[in-house]
């Protein structure tokens, strides 16, 4: 029998009353978020042209490619990613996912090896620090739920916890990925399960393996609720991302609704 586990009024209720007594807090905390995000943008940007330079124009002839030709399989060395796939996923799978179009670059294996070395770490380190600001985020709107007093230091304060929420994070989208090549019902299982997870680390300073237990032990019963809650924070979204000013209050609205729902579950 379904159980309903936590009141999504409540916390729609809540994290807007929340939003609003704290809004010129998160106006200025997301300024700061982009303007610090812009900056280490720039720099990264400028870190690769200019270890990328003479590969510029191969790579931006890939990119246009890629965004104005019909979608097609990345070719490379005379081989597809049909033929690296081949004897793997069945044709009929690559086929449907590929197409048959091919989209050429002009490097050479080492050149590829070479601009992935530069790509890769500087993408790293970006993710690393998006994390950092979802993190105080996260502990932002805990401690809003609990009535304490935040600061703007929450926006890198907690960056020691980075690595074990990315590692977890990347872990529950793994499983996302790997649920829904298995006719997507069990992906969308599995992240209502592990949902949560990134929470025990940043609330309770969880390990990573502790975390997903946790996880999953709070979100028994509830899956089919936090189906639910996710549907109406995708509309939500979709609304914000319309609208830029109204971004500006769903994006801290959907923050703290999402820990109120952790804390509704954790005190049950």
């Amino acid at each position: 029998m379904f159980t309903k586990r936590f009141s999504l009024e409540t916390a729609y209720y809540s994290g807007g009353r929340v939003v609003l007594n704290h809004l010129m807090f998160f106006l200025f905390a997301m300024g700061l978020g982009i303007l610090a995000g812009g900056i280490l943008l720039a720099v990264l940007g400028v870190v690769d042209i200019l270890a990328l330079h003479k590969h510029i124009i191969p790579l931006m002839n890939m990119f246009q490619n890629a965004f104005f030709t019909a979608t097609g399989s990345l070719h490379h060395a005379g081989f597809t990613m049909a033929d690296v796939l081949d004897g793997y996923v069945p044709a009929e799978v690559t086929h449907q996912a590929l197409g048959d179009g091919v989209i050429s670059f002009d490097l050479s294996g080492y050149d590829f090896g070479y601009i992935l070395s530069w790509i890769l770490p500087t993408a790293l380190v970006y993710k690393l620090f998006l994390d950092m600001l979802s993190v105080g985020w996260t502990k932002v709107a805990l401690d809003l739920n609990a009535n304490r007093q935040v600061s703007y230091r929450y926006l890198y304060q907690y960056y020691y916890l980075v690595p074990r929420v990315f590692l977890v994070n990347l872990f529950v989208g793994i499983a996302l990925i790997l649920g829904c090549m298995l006719f997507i019902l069990p992906g969308v299982f599995l992240y209502q399960r592990l949902r949560f997870s990134k929470y025990f680390i940043i609330d309770k300073n969880l390990g990573m393996v502790k975390a997903v237990q946790a996880s999953w032990a709070l979100t028994e019963g509830a899956v089919l609720q936090l189906c639910g809650f996710s549907i109406i924070s995708t509309i939500l979204d979709s609304i914000g991302n319309a609208i830029l000013l109204l971004r500006l209050f769903v994006m801290p609205l959907q923050n703290q609704v999402d820990a109120n729902v952790y804390i509704q579950l954790s005190s049950r």
